[in-house]
């Protein structure tokens, strides 16, 4: 039963960190927050993007992502860098 309680707990988490990750890159100015796609698994953030950024906008994403509460580390593989 704790097992169930606790992997609601952090899918509702998870789901809070892509909802804020995407919010803070959208209110961003020179990040294409449209473009980046966010996903969280355990608190771990994965950014990825179908076009081009930068790598000074792949910087910034990332340390967005980091700043919010709750996320234990930043994947940015997916970003594709121009």
């Amino acid at each position: 039963m704790a097992n169930t309680v606790d992997s609601a707990k952090q899918e509702a988490t998870d789901t809070w960190i892509t909802t804020k990750v995407k919010a803070d890159l959208l209110t961003e100015k020179g990040v294409p927050g449209s473009d980046i796609k966010v996903e969280t698994s355990q608190g771990v953030v994965s950014l990825s993007s179908d076009v081009a950024v930068t790598e000074s906008q792949k910087a910034m994403a990332v340390r967005i992502a980091k700043n919010i509460k709750g996320v234990r580390s930043v994947m940015s593989d997916g970003l594709k860098a121009e």
